[in-house]
């Protein structure tokens, strides 16, 4: 319609239905109309005349765009938290939800053809790092970390080491504005990254020999203590699970149980569970390759469910409300709950069923998969359906991904973390390069989509 105005806007206007009901005072009509468009025939509804512009502008469509499409996508609370961190006005801006619907277009753009702006810093020797809306938190040479603006790469070192000793960390998690910390030697450091100090600072039973993981969702705070142990013949876990109230308040007196004959491989969340993998050690009872997935309650971290056999000890894996991504020289797609391979990739009509690489990450989220191989390269696919609720299983094929996908060249890992995150706006990867000068040095590299 924008175009035929454009070129015989005096007839057009004959018919425009737009100008009729305004004159007919319907102007609750002409909003929901609107209302209807997307983003690009909305901004090309803009140009058709002055008086849609108005009713655009009076009716707040760009607004009451912005509020229906950030009730469903995080990307433009993302995009939001990037224009603040940047330091722009956005009290006064009266045209921000048009922006940010613009950029979160761009965005979107971005992702289908593989468009990014890529940056690096250098980051020593990261041995883990996490991620929120606005940080990225990395462990350099296990002694240290530092804190970097997502948006604008200023960086922070934090001083958050145990005070009673100079330990290995092991693991970092994020609950809105505290950062915890474990360490080798059984202590669990909350830093308040507002107030730069530490708020708690705990220390399991100290055994030697173990590694300590820590989960902090659903108000608990879960840590995990896997301990090499000759005298029961195979590999033990113990796990705590603290109350966390609020920030200030943690409570200390915790629930401790154990988990036998099993290291804890990784631990996460969603709405309804917290996913804990468990690789089984008691060579006596079970293979060393079984693989357990327990689903625990939210409130009380008790044991609802048990999964076995769906992958093996050795596969790369990552978790996402209900889906379980994992493998090595192939990846499958599960609904976890059913134990349902839903899609593999390569599909079996693929030439070959195999990468060429086997796959040194996978990550998903609600709309992407991404993988990243031993070279480096990254394929993303589109993940089409978030909702498991739609899902009905049958006997019929269900594509979940895209038939296609967008690859991105990547960096040659040599050794060390081979992690990637990402979201609706970044990936962010680490890299190893060598200095002439100074040896070997990790980059962090940043993926920009925005």
């Amino acid at each position: 319609m924008a175009q035929s105005t454009t070129n015989d806007f005096e007839d057009i206007t004959k018919f425009d239905v737009i100008q009729l009901l305004h004159e007919k005072c319907l102007d609750s009509v002409t909003e929901y109309i609107f209302s209807l468009l997307n983003i690009s025939c909305l901004k090309a509804a803009e140009t058709v005349s002055k008086l849609w512009y108005s009713i655009i502008k009076k009716e707040k469509i760009w607004e009451k765009q912005y509020g229906k499409l950030n009730f469903k996508d995080s990307a433009l609370s993302l995009l939001l938290q990037r224009r603040i961190s940047e330091g722009f006005n956005i009290v006064d801006d009266e045209f921000l939800p048009k922006r940010l619907l613009n950029a979160y277009e761009k965005v979107q753009m971005n992702w289908t053809t593989g468009k990014n702006l890529k940056k690096m810093v250098k980051v020593g020797h990261c041995s883990r790092f996490i991620m929120d809306s606005n940080r990225i938190i990395v462990i350099e040479s296990t002694l240290s970390v530092t804190m970097w603006n997502r948006w604008t790469l200023e960086a922070e070192d934090l001083p958050v080491q145990s005070d009673n000793t100079l330990s290995e960390l092991t693991h970092l998690d994020l609950s809105e504005d505290l950062l915890f910390c474990s360490y080798r030697d059984g202590t669990i450091v909350a830093w308040d990254i507002t107030k730069k100090n530490i708020l708690y600072q705990f220390t399991d039973e100290i055994m030697s020999g173990f590694d300590l993981k820590i989960h902090i969702a659903h108000g608990l705070l879960v840590s995990f203590k896997t301990v090499a142990g000759d005298d029961w013949g195979c590999n033990q876990t113990m796990f705590s699970v603290r109350s966390l109230k609020t920030p200030s308040n943690i409570v200390t007196q915790e629930v401790t149980n154990r988990i036998p004959c099993a290291r804890v491989k990784d631990v996460t969340s969603d709405d309804n569970y917290f996913i804990v993998f468990l690789f089984c050690s008691n060579h006596c009872v079970v293979s060393p390759d079984d693989f357990k997935i327990q689903l625990r309650s939210v409130n009380i971290f008790e044991v609802l469910r048990e999964i076995c056999g769906i992958m093996s000890s050795n596969e790369i894996f990552s978790y996402f409300k209900g889906w379980l991504v994992a493998g090595l020289t192939s990846v499958r797609v599960w609904d976890i709950e059913k134990g349902i391979c839903q899609y593999t990739i390569p599909a079996a009509f693929d030439n070959s069923n195999e990468y060429e690489m086997q796959v040194a990450d996978v990550q998903l989220d609600g709309e992407h998969l991404i993988i990243r191989d031993t070279s480096g390269i990254f394929t993303v696919w589109r993940f089409m359906t978030t909702n498991k609720q739609s899902i009905i299983p049958s006997k019929e094929r269900i594509n979940l991904l895209s038939s296609t996908s967008v690859t991105l060249s990547g960096e040659r890992m040599k050794r060390g973390y081979q992690k990637f995150k990402f979201d609706h706006l970044q990936i962010v990867s680490v890299h190893t390069e060598e200095d002439d000068l100074n040896g070997p040095c990790d980059l962090l590299t940043i993926r920009n989509f925005f």
